[in-house]
């Protein structure tokens, strides 16, 4: 990596990492138009309730990361007893942005609340842990994709995308088949 992507890298990373504020999530500094941060906070509500989660519990900050993976194109990620030097936050590659519509980005970022949701629960809703257990496999779960599928159509109702949300659908049973293990 060269000086001026590493300088970049982290001058980008300062400018879109800010944590949301209670139920009203700002998100990134620097919102790209294929981030809705209107529909995203709703949907935040809608996993909540979905999820029983407490009313003042905050989402995870959700950061541009030029480190996510190739083969991946958002995740959540979080200390845990193997990797306690993780930090909490939704990863967004900027290629995803880049390369997918606002639906799919919007119900990606979804995607990834309804694991974080799935791990407060599991953490007893003790969002401030050093590290978080992690034992169940959420990609598989029948709820986890009722859930997820229930975004898909959440945002539906606002965009109304019967192509987007068929790839939706389609993303919910091909987390289950490529990843059965998260």
């Amino acid at each position: 990596m060269t000086h001026t992507q590493l300088a970049g890298g982290l001058v980008g990373l300062a400018l879109c990492t800010q944590l949301w504020a209670s139920d009203a999530i700002t998100g990134i500094e620097v919102t790209p138009p294929e981030i809705d941060f209107d529909v995203i906070t709703r949907l935040w509500g809608f996993v909540k309730k979905t999820t029983d989660a407490p009313k003042d519990l905050p989402p995870p900050p959700l950061v541009l990361d030029w480190h996510v993976p190739p083969f991946a194109r958002m995740g959540f990620q979080y200390p845990t007893p193997n990797f306690p030097d993780n930090t909490m936050q939704i990863s967004i590659a900027p290629r995803t942005i880049e390369g997918y519509s606002k639906e799919m980005v919007t119900w990606g970022v979804g995607h990834e609340l309804v694991h974080y949701a799935f791990i407060m629960r599991e953490n007893q809703w003790q969002n401030r842990r050093a590290t978080f257990a992690d034992n169940l496999k959420h990609h598989c779960d029948l709820e986890f994709k009722q859930i997820t599928r229930s975004i898909a159509d959440e945002i539906w109702k606002i965009y109304h995308s019967d192509t987007q949300r068929a790839a939706m659908y389609d993303e919910v049973e091909k987390s289950c088949f490529n990843e059965p293990n998260q």
